[in-house]
């Protein structure tokens, strides 16, 4: 279930707005063809729209579930099926999201450039900002040769 912050931010492109209208007033749903693949993704994984059997339709209800209920945890609106579809530009949803990341890493192990980008990659396919992002934050550390990443230790963060 998507948030409603979530669905209003798939509709705020004019096209995808437009192409969500489209979706709704067709009788049958829209094809699905290549020239509305890029507008139906980002809809599609929002919960908006259904991409089955060849045609593009809305799904009913999808307003009304997002206000119905809030998720218990305030990361799962950022997820669907597992994968992040969102990465909050600052505050405490984005705070909590980089926490929830570095408890994949284990403290006192180190993890190759390779290692980092494979268990980000299972999560978004920007893996490369959610690691700058985890540098930044202090949440990962790199060395200094950039080849090594770990979680810092109690004593490097104490002092």
């Amino acid at each position: 279930m998507a948030s409603p912050e979530a669905l209003v931010s798939a509709l705020a492109d004019p096209a995808r707005l437009q192409f969500f209208a489209r979706v709704c007033t067709a009788d049958d749903g829209l094809p699905a063809d290549a020239a509305a693949a890029k507008l139906a993704k980002r809809l599609v994984d929002a919960g908006l729209v259904t991409a089955e059997g060849g045609r593009y339709r809305a799904v009913p209800g999808v307003f009304r579930d997002a206000l119905t209920k809030a998720p218990a945890d305030p990361l799962d609106a950022l997820f669907r099926r597992g994968r992040l579809v969102s990465i909050p530009h600052s505050g405490k949803r984005r705070q909590l999201l980089l926490e929830s990341l570095a408890e994949r890493f284990e403290p006192g192990r180190l993890y190759t450039e390779q290692d980092v980008r494979e268990k980000l990659s299972m999560v978004h396919d920007d893996h490369a900002t959610l690691r700058r992002y985890l540098v930044d934050d202090g949440l990962l550390q790199r060395s200094n040769d950039g080849g090594s990443y770990g979680r810092p230790s109690e004593a490097r963060v104490a002092g």
